[in-house]
């Protein structure tokens, strides 16, 4: 996913990423993989309660993937 630098820190992301969630209430979780350089981006993700799963994976000089997964309540 990608926010228009014009549209970033207005919520856009954090509206996105829910209402995808919505769109799927019987998942049990969900993984994702960011840059961990782009810190803003780890921060939106913890902030919505993804957390670290402790793998990474360099890419290059400047780039390393870091995976997040967020366990969802069963109802």
């Amino acid at each position: 996913m990608f926010v228009h630098p014009n549209q970033q820190g207005k919520g856009v992301a954090q509206q996105a990423i829910r209402q995808v969630e919505g769109l799927f209430v019987d998942a049990i979780s969900w993984e994702l993989a960011t840059i961990k350089e782009e810190v803003r981006n780890c921060y939106l993700y913890e902030k919505l309660g993804f957390e670290r799963t402790g793998v990474e994976r360099s890419l290059n000089e400047h780039a390393t993937l870091v995976y997040y997964k967020k366990e969802m309540a069963q109802n």
